[in-house]
């Protein structure tokens, strides 16, 4: 998913999957690394919640790497979608809770997946 809503803003962007640590080292001026990485720093383009803390909402529940992106750049995306702008807000809202929540908690081990995304 995250490639997805990425790939779609960068189109010319080229998704690799590395660990190499030159490669998900920052500065990351011309790349954003998600998954790995082992920090969240949304201005250094990092979106990773492999660490300790991780990285929670505002409400406490703990993201996963794709909620982290879907908060950076989902509204960017919506838009890209021809979503309006006065519907924006309350599209990337409705999405949030209902659909990257779940993935958030699956992902970290707080729900199970197949109930939560069959049980809306």
């Amino acid at each position: 998913m995250s490639s997805v809503i990425l790939t779609r803003l960068i189109p010319d962007a080229t998704p690799t999957r590395t660990r190499d640590k030159a490669r998900i080292t920052p500065p990351a001026v011309d790349r954003i690394i998600y998954d790995v990485g082992g920090d969240f720093n949304a201005e250094a383009q990092i979106f990773d919640r492999h660490q300790r803390p991780n990285p929670l909402r505002k409400d406490g529940q703990p993201y996963s790497f794709f909620g982290l992106v879907w908060a950076q750049y989902g509204r960017d995306y919506l838009r890209t979608m021809d979503v309006a702008d006065h519907d924006n807000e309350a599209t990337w809202g409705s999405f949030d809770r209902a659909f990257v929540l779940r993935v958030d908690l699956g992902d970290n081990g707080a729900v199970n997946t197949s109930e939560a995304c069959w049980k809306a």
